[in-house]
């Protein structure tokens, strides 16, 4: 699969594997992977992951994308890997998530292959029967473990399990298919408005530009110990793995438990780089767990996906003393992160023009920016963030998705964020979004997809928003109608479609909605309302 090359640049001749290759260089015999007390050595990483990847070479449509249905398990990273050296793109998909969406990921990616870890295969069978592929690699599941609908799903393609793969010393010398640095590395898939995944395809030289401009930040170095917290799901994940990889560095997996006790698994780990969405330090700082110097050790700590706080940059700091901490903006669409702020606790942020959260910063090398009035007129100070360079996809896996996303300027195409920004002279700060686009645990969400579900499965109206409270910000909804729904069973029947970051925290039935001027729902009156029910606990956003 090949990205549309009008909208990425080509970054040198690197694929996203090469860096891999160097940190396997630089560190053959040290830790790459470390999960608990089990842990990989770069070149049993390098092994087994050219063994699944020659299988499904072997077996499979080649280029075509590799799904990898794993939550923090071996088969999470190396089954990344091997998606890589087969020459095809990697899809991750999550376990937790309805067994509905992840068939609709398959079909909509074009899967031929599925990489599934052992507490994954009970779900093979349902998630295949819509979605059939070529081949299934179940590399630690032995076949009498499999589901016994497992085959007759499948149909004609090809089952290897633990017992049927080559072992990892049969294929030493296999080598990736050749590729090009705009073939497609990885597809995520994002919330969309239309109601359904919205995939995004990020190349390979998307992803080696990004490393470009962050590595020489961070100085990686064969002794670092990397966290790993955000699911692979996530394109923030790609911020922790591949930079430890490139530098020779170890990819230290958290549980959500374990990553909500930092200071232990900083020194259970002995973590150097910490990298997590600034809600979970800011619940830290809510509960007051970290005490002054408990994180020691940290020499980097970067926050992404979300508002940081300048109360909870300060807080953090104070934990980790020894280190530097990093802020960075970038929807998936520009490939992880964008923008960088290096916070210094000695900065004067007082002034309103900062409000109380942390600078996004400038700009990666080689990307450029420019703001946009609400008449679509270039700005000065403030307004829409819209962005170009290497680090920009190049469209939407559904091109009917790419409509009002991008601008032509100077002969050029840009990609519109959609998020506020003012600047200011330590750079921009984040306003917010110009759209029903909110965050949610650092994961995007578009509330008409939200909205959308609740229709079908409720049969009447609904309304989204989302609420900033003390707990972080949490969706809210009303469902509308003259009849009160089964919410139970509502509840259970929304689940069975919507990953758990997506499901509304508050559910609430309305016989008569509240009109505006206009006649229609007024969401205001609504929001209002939500505030009052939840004791004033919160504010609803926009």
């Amino acid at each position: 699969m090949r990205a549309d090359p009008a909208g990425i640049p080509p970054h040198g001749a690197r694929m996203l594997h090469d860096w891999f290759a160097d940190g396997l260089a630089r560190n053959p015999d040290g830790p790459a992977l470390r999960i608990l007390d089990r842990s990989w050595t770069y070149t049993e990483v390098d092994g087994t992951a050219r063994a699944w990847a020659a299988a499904i070479h072997g077996l499979g449509e080649p280029g075509a994308p590799v799904a990898v249905l794993a939550s923090k398990t071996p088969e999470a990273y190396l089954g990344l890997l091997a998606a890589l050296y087969a020459g095809a793109p990697a899809v991750p998909l999550n376990p937790e998530n309805p067994v509905a969406r992840n068939a609709s990921v398959l079909r909509a990616a074009g899967c031929g292959s599925v990489i599934a870890a052992p507490d994954a295969t009970g779900r093979l069978a349902p998630l295949l029967e819509s979605a059939p592929v070529h081949v299934v690699l179940a590399p630690r599941t032995e076949r009498a473990a499999l589901p016994a609908k497992l085959p007759t799903a499948v149909g004609g393609a090809r089952v290897l399990t633990a017992d049927e793969l080559p072992d990892s010393a049969a294929t030493p010398d296999w080598q990736p298919p050749t590729g090009t640095p705009e073939d497609i590395a990885y597809i995520l898939f994002t919330s969309g408005s239309t109601g359904m995944p919205k995939g995004v395809p990020v190349s390979h030289g998307n992803a080696s530009a990004f490393l470009a401009a962050s590595l020489p930040r961070y100085a990686v170095r064969p002794d670092d110990r990397f966290s790993q917290v955000h699911e692979t799901t996530f394109d923030l994940a790609m911020c922790d793995i591949f930079p430890a990889w490139a530098g020779g560095a170890c990819v230290c997996v958290l549980s959500r438990l374990q990553a909500l006790d930092p200071a232990r698994w900083v020194r259970r780990y002995g973590l150097t780089v910490w990298h997590s969405t600034p809600s979970l330090a800011r619940g830290l700082q809510r509960a007051d767990r970290l005490a002054p110097g408990s994180l020691t050790g940290l020499r980097q700590s970067v926050f992404a996906g979300e508002p940081l706080l300048v109360d909870t940059a300060r807080y953090w700091q104070r934990a980790a003393p020894d280190g530097v901490l990093d802020n960075i903006y970038g929807p998936t669409e520009l490939t992880i992160a964008c923008t960088e702020f290096r916070w210094d606790p000695g900065l004067d942020l007082s002034s309103p023009q900062y409000g109380a959260t942390v600078p996004i910063g400038r700009p990666n090398d080689g990307m450029e920016a420019m703001l946009l009035a609400p008449d679509g007129s270039p700005a000065e100070d403030t307004g829409e963030l819209v962005m170009t360079g290497p680090q920009m996809f190049g469209g939407y896996l559904d091109p009917r998705e790419d409509e009002g996303r991008f601008l032509e300027h100077d002969g050029r195409r840009w990609y519109r964020t959609g998020d506020q920004v003012r600047a200011t002279p330590h750079g921009w700060v984040h306003l917010g979004r110009k759209d029903a686009q909110v965050k949610i645990n650092g994961y995007r969400v578009e509330v008409g997809e939200v909205e959308a579900a609740l229709r079908d499965t409720s049969g009447g109206d609904a309304v989204v928003f989302a609420l900033d409270a003390p707990g972080g910000t949490r969706l809210v909804a009303y469902l509308l109608g003259d009849t009160e729904p089964n919410m139970a069973g509502l509840a259970e029947r929304l689940a069975d479609r919507l990953p758990p970051y997506m499901l509304p925290r508050h559910l609430w039935w309305l016989p008569d909605a509240p009109l505006n001027a206009h006649g229609k729902t007024d969401r205001s009156r609504l929001r209002e309302d939500a505030v009052r029910r939840l004791g004033h606990e919160g504010e609803a956003k926009p």
